[in-house]
């Protein structure tokens, strides 16, 4: 994964750098259920400790492994 240091949100684009996925797939995972979605004004961010955390989750890795 790429690395994003002392970012506290990610734009969807940016989230799907740091995933390395597409925006589409970023887009699509936005509608799953416990996904960490913020819309502020009219900007959507994905909050970057609570993305790592669910990528983790996803990939089946215990939290502080």
């Amino acid at each position: 994964m790429m690395s994003a240091t002392n970012t506290l949100a990610y734009s969807p684009a940016t989230a799907a750098k740091v995933a390395e996925v597409s925006r589409p797939t970023i887009y699509r995972w936005m509608r799953l259920p416990g996904f960490p979605v913020a819309h502020i004004g009219g900007c959507t961010r994905i909050p970057a400790d609570a993305f790592k955390r669910w990528l983790n989750q996803q990939a089946g890795v215990s939290e502080g492994a």
